[in-house]
């Protein structure tokens, strides 16, 4: 079932990116003793994939499961890591408690018609078993591992992935390179801010849970793409604009600058979705 398109990039010395050319990626964190592995992809024959490429890499035991968000193709391969510690923020673990928004995961994938969609009936729902609210700082090793929270964005429980020594960060999907993130989930204003405080961590390279591995630019790139979505969005309700002379403004000004992005062609119906969750807040 698992692609053979996953390739493993060491980003820093005993830091991996397994990226998956149009599935979900991973990261990987070799300690001293054991391994950190970031998110754990949509099912558990993926997991086990990820837990394959691991052991190409070293031994040491998968001591902790890094959650960056509670999507299924992020977090239903939990599972497959009975002896880890999984860790994400309090509202990550919330929502994969929220036994209605599941079911309507599952019902999407299971009638989806593609490879994972049988197996998607089998998987039990692992939501992190440690949590926090706003920043957990981890001693790995020598290495030190910052667990970061800025707020609400593509979900209401994105976590970042910040290694200071290393100006590394791994964004799950608030931030790809080159690549439109899901928004319909998203909490649209308060991700303008969430995304500027990401955009602020002293970093050079990011590692998306879609795409490659990104440069410095790339990241406040995709600040500026939320902000001006959201912005655009703004303007044409205060002009009185309805939805569909929004979609069109906004869509057309968007191109200017990130037609060229992986998924543009979403964006329409995610400019329609921050227009009713704007005028559902008070505008």
């Amino acid at each position: 079932m698992v692609s053979s398109a996953a390739e493993l990039v060491e980003v820093s010395d005993g830091v991996y990116a397994r990226l998956h050319e149009g599935l979900t990626n991973a990261g990987i964190i070799v300690g001293d003793e054991s391994v950190m592995i970031i998110d754990s992809l949509r099912v558990p024959s993926f997991a086990r994939a990820l837990i394959e490429d691991v052991r190409k890499i070293t031994p040491k035991p998968i001591k902790y499961v890094i959650d960056t968000h509670s999507h299924w193709d992020h977090s239903w391969g939990n599972e497959e890591f009975p002896e880890a510690t999984i860790i994400g923020h309090q509202n990550c673990r919330s929502e994969m408690l929220d036994v209605e928004a599941q079911k309507l995961w599952m019902d999407k994938i299971v009638t989806s018609n593609e490879a994972w969609s049988e197996e998607a009936k089998t998987v039990t729902i692992t939501p992190p078993a440690m949590t926090f609210n706003s920043k957990l700082s981890m001693y790995f090793g020598e290495r030190i591992i910052e667990l970061r929270y800025f707020g609400r964005a593509h979900t209401s429980g994105d976590i970042f992935i910040f290694l200071p020594e290393d100006k590394l960060v791994c964004t799950g999907d608030v931030a790809q390179d080159s690549g439109v993130p899901f928004m319909m989930d998203g909490y649209m204003e308060d991700w303008v801010e969430t995304g500027r405080l990401l955009s602020e961590l002293p970093v050079d390279r990011f590692v998306s849970g879609h795409g490659p591995v990104g440069e410095r630019a790339a990241l406040v790139e995709a600040k500026d793409f939320i902000t001006d979505l959201v912005s655009g969005t703004k303007e044409c309700i205060n002009n009185g604009r309805d939805e569909q002379e929004t979609v069109d403004v906004v869509l057309k000004k968007l191109n200017d600058r990130f037609g060229y992005w992986r998924g543009f062609d979403r964006v329409g119906d995610s400019i329609g979705f921050t227009f009713q969750q704007i005028l559902h807040n008070g505008g």
